[in-house]
């Protein structure tokens, strides 16, 4: 080491970052500007490669005399062991838990992935079972028996898995013709604006049916060419058993009055105008689903026949009717729990699917505008929606808490609406995302439960009547546009809305039928 022997003071230290040597600042500065070398190892050295050591200045002060004895020596022993003891204590404490809480936040964040692994799962099974083109037969077909006007359906047939094999061919077509052009379809030029919703009146008193005792209990309405006539109409069926038709032409007269289509209460009816011809269907409660011809002698002359078939596919009452977009087949469903694929010429049930070990019965059912997905309305709260060709249950929604009463799609297919018995709300579901993406609440309901919802056609505006009040809504924003509560007390069993949505039909429990809409 090369250090300064000089007496003067201070002196700073310096050490060589090459060799290692410590010197002393002044004098190694001096030898570097004259020499440029390390003076004991010889390298080239610089002032930049010198680094300076700092020196502490800091002084223990001693203790004073009187903590030198023994006593004071093993208090402040036993002071600085007491302090030593708490950190430790207090450290431990911290240590303990920073570990539960990365525990916790271990175990939450594994069961987060867990759920979304899950749900993930539950939503490319639902998707790929909604997107399934696998046929499968559930339940074995049924034939009609010959029998004068009437064709009673409960005997199976030997060629039905050709003729479900067949209607499956035809789901399909109808399905690819319709699905393209439904979802690009604009509403019509004539289509009733929001504006014109909003001033949406009862057209005319209503109308009591005759003999409706017990309550008008389903509507629907018909618009199109018969016998090559443009026709209006709007048929009803009420608790009794019996049919009703209105001409909407004539100021919504009764054209025919008291056909005696069941022995017991009608709970749906369905129009089926096909062909230049006019059918519906009907839905009792004494199990039985019958197919009945308009005949219409003159312009304004209609009359009703004996039913053409009788099927008695189900057990228990047949609670709902849905006519596919074919308008070759339509669903039954009923208290049962049984919903069945049948054929609308002949009555001959092609598949059915049954449930009755898990729920306590149908209450409602729609089939989807694709024609492919069916959706039922269940007393057990629960919306399932069905693969019609496999008779597979696809996905549940569960979001009620009484009876599912209503069920509609959404022209588009994007949307099911849905409602109970129980709760004045409309549940709204994506079929995109097989999400509730809103509950509609009807808001200062008078009453609790909706019993009808329904899409109009256009897919602009929806219906729902709770109680004695029938509320429209405008699509997608789901603002309310109408409140037509002039139904007096008795409150509505079924609505329909008419072409365009020019007007839409209501019935109720006290026997009556109204239609509101846009004033002549």
């Amino acid at each position: 080491m090369f250090c300064a022997l000089s007496g003067e003071s201070p002196v700073e230290p310096v050490v060589s970052q090459k060799s290692g040597n410590i010197y002393e600042k002044r004098l190694i500065l001096k030898y570097i500007s004259e020499n440029g070398r390390d003076p004991v190892s010889g390298e080239e050295l610089t002032a930049d490669d010198l680094l300076t050591i700092k020196l502490s200045t800091k002084f223990v002060k001693p203790r004073p005399p009187a903590a030198t004895s023994i006593p004071n020596l093993l208090i402040s022993l036993q002071n600085e062991w007491d302090a030593v003891m708490l950190e430790t204590y207090q450290l431990k404490q911290q240590y303990h838990a920073a570990r539960q809480e990365l525990s916790n936040a271990l175990y939450e964040n594994d069961a987060a992935k867990r759920v979304i692994s899950r749900l993930v799962r539950e939503r490319d099974e639902a998707r790929a079972a909604l997107a399934s083109v696998q046929t499968t037969y559930a339940a074995p077909p049924a034939t009609v028996a010959n029998g004068g006007d009437q064709m009673d359906v409960d005997e199976p047939s030997n060629d039905g898995a050709a003729l479900l094999e067949q209607a499956h061919q035809k789901l399909q077509a109808t399905s690819d013709s319709l699905s393209t052009v439904r979802k690009k379809r604009k509403p019509a030029a004539m289509c009733a604006k929001p504006d014109d919703v909003k001033g949406y009146a009862q057209i005319g008193e209503g109308i009591k049916i005759k003999g409706a005792t017990k309550g008008v209990s389903a509507t629907d309405v018909f618009s199109g060419k018969v016998a090559g006539v443009d026709r209006e109409l709007v048929i009803v069926g009420d608790k009794a058993g019996h049919v009703n038709i209105l001409d909407r032409a004539q100021d919504n007269k009764l054209t025919t009055s008291h056909v005696a289509a069941h022995k017991s209460a009608i709970n749906d009816v369905v129009f089926a105008g096909k062909d230049d011809s006019l059918h519906f269907l009907t839905a009792g409660a004494d199990k039985t689903i019958k197919y009945f011809q308009v005949e219409i002698t003159g312009d304004d002359d209609y009359s009703v026949g004996a039913a053409k078939w009788v099927n008695k596919t189900h057990t228990a009452a047949v609670t709902a009717l849905s006519l596919h977009p074919s308008g070759d087949y339509f669903i039954s469903a009923g208290a049962d729990a049984t919903w069945a694929f049948n054929d609308i010429h002949t009555g001959q049930t092609l598949s059915s699917v049954s449930q009755s070990g898990k729920i306590g019965g149908f209450v409602s059912a729609q089939i989807h505008p694709d024609g492919l997905i069916l959706a039922t309305g269940g007393s057990d709260s629960i919306v399932r929606l069905w693969d019609i060709r496999s008779q597979t249950n696809v996905r549940d929604f569960e979001a009620h808490t009484g009876k599912v009463t209503g069920i509609s799609f959404s022209e588009n297919g994007y949307y099911l609406a849905t409602s109970s018995d129980t709760e004045s709300v409309v549940q709204l579901w994506d079929l995109r995302k097989l999400v509730n993406f809103k509950s509609l609440q009807i808001e200062d309901a008078k009453t609790t439960g909706v019993s009808k919802v329904r899409f109009d056609y256009s897919g602009q505006f929806l219906a729902a009547a709770c109680g004695d009040e029938l509320r429209i809504y405008l699509a997608k924003k789901w603002d309310q546009l109408a409140n037509l509560a002039t139904h007096g007390s008795s409150h509505l069993t079924d609505i329909k809305f008419g072409p365009d949505a020019k007007y839409i039909v209501s019935t109720s429990a006290d026997g009556k039928v109204f239609v509101d809409g846009l004033s002549a």
